[in-house]
């Protein structure tokens, strides 16, 4: 009798379940890959951001630390520590600003004193693409004679040298981010929002000048200071803080074009309210741009060398 051989091969209903099968898997792994994708790239941004936080903060700890005052410390006519000066312009003041004096000179032969200060400039342009939000940094050296003179005979020397260190109007002729000048005062993009608060040598924010009046977040070391820990006796006598805390909100610079709109910005003026005020901030604007991830609040206390005991 003939043996007849089984045909080994597969039916056409075992090819279709197999093909079923390695889609569905093929779809299942694309998935995860594509979700570590994600993630990765989150994960990045928000590196970035945390980078753009952390570059800051040292910059200004190296500028701020070293802060001084001039010989004479009752003279109200010298250069002195502000913090968030009153009459700064409002694109300035967002929503703090700080200026002070430190041996950062590049030409020291007329002394090693040079004038700095931090601010940001917030801006929404007609497209995401335009949108500004900068760190600027005001640098004035003694050899910069025009500048350097001003400080001496303009008592808001700050208010009339920021535009310089700002980026150039849109609207005007050389308002090009690209420009020499639009980089002048350049430290970052991304940062969002500027807070800054005086300590004193326990850490307790500084609420009150030497005359007994209320500050807020504002600071003028021509008029000293109190706390509990502190007392000057008189209100025309210059004295630094001990401790300067800056708290900046930032971005990656994939979520800059991503921000359309601002919450305002509850000024309660309470120091002891300015880690409330960091993360109201945050999440008001988290909620008005979701497509915003990445953005964050940090924050750094940074001791004034020759700050008084």
């Amino acid at each position: 009798m003939e043996m007849r051989s089984r045909n080994p091969g597969f039916t056409l209903l075992e090819l279709l379940v197999a093909m079923a099968v390695f889609s569905m898997l093929l779809v299942l792994t694309l998935s995860v890959i594509g979700q570590a994708g994600t993630l990765s790239s989150g994960s990045m941004a928000k590196m970035e951001a945390a980078k753009v936080a952390r570059e800051c903060l040292d910059l200004i700890h190296r500028d701020l630390s070293p802060a001084m005052l001039p010989y004479n410390r009752t003279s109200t006519n010298s250069l002195q520590l502000l913090a968030s000066p009153a009459n700064l312009a409002a694109a300035y003041a967002n929503p703090h600003s700080l200026f002070w004096q430190a041996p950062l000179a590049r030409v020291p032969a007329k002394g090693n004193l040079s004038s700095v200060g931090y601010f940001v400039e917030r801006s929404l342009g007609a497209s995401p693409e335009e949108n500004r939000f900068q760190l600027r940094r005001l640098y004035v050296n003694q050899s910069d004679s025009g500048n350097y003179d001003l400080l001496f005979s303009t008592p808001d020397w700050y208010q009339v040298l920021a535009p310089g260190f700002a980026t150039p109007p849109r609207t005007s002729p050389s308002g090009d981010p690209d420009a020499d000048q639009g980089y002048k005062g350049w430290v970052a993009d991304g940062v969002l929002a500027l807070w800054v608060r005086c300590l004193d040598s326990s850490r307790t924010p500084i609420t009150t000048n030497a005359a007994g009046q209320l500050t807020g977040f504002s600071f003028n070391s021509r008029q000293a200071y109190q706390t509990g820990s502190q007392r000057y006796p008189a209100s025309g006598f210059s004295a630094l803080p001990p401790f300067i805390e800056i708290g900046l909100v930032t971005c990656s610079p994939s979520d800059i074009r991503r921000i359309k709109t601002f919450p305002p910005i509850a000024q309660t003026n309470q120091p002891a309210n300015f880690y409330q005020d960091l993360t109201n901030f945050v999440t008001g604007i988290q909620s008005l741009n979701p497509g915003a991830k990445t953005i964050s609040a940090y924050t750094r206390i940074i001791p004034i060398l020759a700050a008084d005991p």
